[in-house]
């Protein structure tokens, strides 16, 4: 009988089950191990985004703060002069429900201030010659060179605080930014000032003593540290964008001739003053309202200026010297102190504004509905058919803008935005007499307009018309038989449609306005 040679092949199903299941467990612990780790990386992610976004909410706060306008403002505490062994450096502090801990000025402090060193100032015990991507491992000698204050942002002093630590804020000097200097052949020490245009070094005694003039550029930097120990540094430099001076004339016109400043069809020129958050209605006054000319000024038709009213002795042309006027018009009589009529001698020097930078191209930008715009460059915006152009606050370098058909121009979210008109080609540089500007923040400082050519330029009013227009070589018209806040310098001014004129003290008197917010120049991530 044979027998069966088969080998047994009982427990073979399990062996496989077995041999299933560790490949299958193997994955499922790879499949954990990348989720885990995916989720820790995003959970990494999410904090680094988390400080940074809290490092920028910081930098803002303290923007925000230095205005004389803002509820919790810090204007009164902001360095007068450069870093020294004796000031020029403040700290915004938020330490959350912890205070006492954030202490940039303490180098065994979690949180010092380890980017001083690369910004350039002169203060005992501060290191030298670090490079740009090195944290700094020391600060400077005692306490007189700084000064501190404390953050108001929502939950301030609660665990719910954002993880902002410290803001710092300084003048800018022209080597702040390491091989970046503003200008190169001019010495890393010298302050830095804000014309409108360009940052330019300091060749004055002051900034304001400038030509054009100008204002002090803060260098502003902040960090923020998350609960997992991430760090974001960012640094801005910001400024108020400045009025020129006009002599204390709201309307001002630098031309010689007859009738460089031109009055007719019932219209009317009062005060007020947009600082300290002062509006039209509170501030309203009938002796702040000032007109005046290199030349001659014409006045018909019931005009009525509630203010001082200045012109030449020495008018280029076949006209009297002086005011011309007629029909009734003249000056707000029983002010105290009184308006008066007032010689322009010598003749009013007025800067000319500098040139946009960068150049603008020539070519037509045209806007129809809703468009919203980043500060930037741009050629010939033209709206039309109602269109509604917003701009964010900045500095906008155009060749031209021009509005029709009921357009309008918008401010939002609140802030200062400035107009640098290049002109080339465009016979008139600025026509917004086919359209509104509306500047709702109230303050016209917040809505500047600097052209330095020669062809027209015409602003309209209304209830949000509130602007300061430089434009000393243009002919500039006022239209819209309604309401414009502010003040304006031109060669010649004409207003004949009835215009009232609101002069803001501010706007007209230059130098540092008090009201205007500072705009952000320029923004950098610290990458350590």
């Amino acid at each position: 009988m044979k027998r069966s040679t088969k080998r047994g092949e009982a427990g073979i199903a399990l062996v496989s089950a077995l041999l299933a299941l560790m490949v299958l467990s193997a994955i499922g612990a790879a499949l954990v191990f990348m989720t885990n780790t995916e989720t820790q990386v995003n959970f990494n992610y999410r904090s680094e985004q988390v400080s940074y976004f809290a490092a920028k909410a910081g930098m803002e706060e303290a923007r925000a703060r230095m205005m004389t306008t803002d509820p919790n403002t810090i204007n009164a505490l902001l360095p007068t002069s450069v870093p020294s062994n004796s000031g020029g450096i403040l700290y915004v502090l938020n330490e959350g429900n912890a205070p006492g801990t954030v202490q940039p000025w303490n180098a065994a402090n979690a949180f010092m201030d380890d980017e001083l060193c690369h910004d350039g100032y002169s203060i005992n015990g501060l290191q030298t010659g670090v490079s740009p991507d090195v944290r700094c491992t020391a600060v400077p000698n005692g306490a007189a060179w700084y000064s501190t204050t404390t953050s108001t942002l929502p939950w301030n002093g609660t665990s719910a605080a954002l993880p902002y630590k410290w803001v710092r804020i300084a003048q800018k000097l022209n080597g702040s930014i390491q091989n970046f200097p503003v200008n190169a052949g001019a010495a890393l020490t010298q302050p830095v000032c804000w014309n409108g245009v360009s940052e330019v070094v300091l060749t004055a005694p002051t900034c304001a003593a400038m030509t054009p003039i100008a204002t002090p550029v803060y260098l502003l930097t902040a960090l923020a540290v998350g609960s997992t120990g991430a760090r974001k540094m960012v640094q801005a430099d910001v400024a108020v964008t400045p009025s020129q001076p006009s002599g204390g004339f709201g309307l001002f016109a630098t031309g010689t001739g007859c009738g460089s400043v031109s009055l007719s069809g019932g219209a009317t020129t009062d005060g007020w003053d947009s600082a300290h958050g002062g509006t039209y209605a509170t501030t309203k006054n009938n002796t702040e309202g000032s007109v005046g000319s290199n030349g001659n000024v014409s006045m018909s038709g019931g005009v009525q200026v509630g203010g001082n009213l200045g012109a030449s002795n020495t008018t280029v042309g076949a006209c009297p010297d002086g005011i011309t006027s007629s029909g009734g018009a003249g000056l707000v009589a029983g002010q105290n102190p009184p308006n008066q009529y007032q010689a322009v001698s010598p003749p009013l020097v007025i800067p000319t504004p500098p040139a946009p930078n960068p150049a603008p191209p020539v070519g037509n930008v045209t806007i129809h509905g809703n468009t919203s715009m980043v500060p930037g460059t741009y050629g010939d915006l033209k709206l039309s058919g109602g269109a509604v152009l917003t701009l964010s606050p900045g500095v906008y370098n155009l060749n031209s803008i021009s509005l029709s058909g009921n357009s309008t121009v918008n401010i939002s979210p609140a802030g200062q935005v400035t107009l640098n008109i290049a002109g080339s080609g465009a016979a008139n540089a600025v026509d917004f007499s086919g359209g509104s500007v509306s500047n709702n923040t109230g303050v016209p400082n917040n809505f500047q307009v600097n052209y330095a050519g020669t062809g027209g330029v015409s602003v309209s009013g209304g209830s949000g018309s509130y602007i300061v227009v430089d434009a000393p070589n243009a002919a500039v018209k006022l239209t819209g038989n309604s309401d414009i806040f502010g003040a304006v310098v031109g060669k010649t001014i004409q207003n004949s449609g009835g215009v009232k004129f609101h002069v803001d003290f501010s706007a007209r008197v230059g130098a540092i306005p008090p009201s205007g917010n500072y705009v952000l120049i320029s923004f950098r991530h610290l990458v350590y």
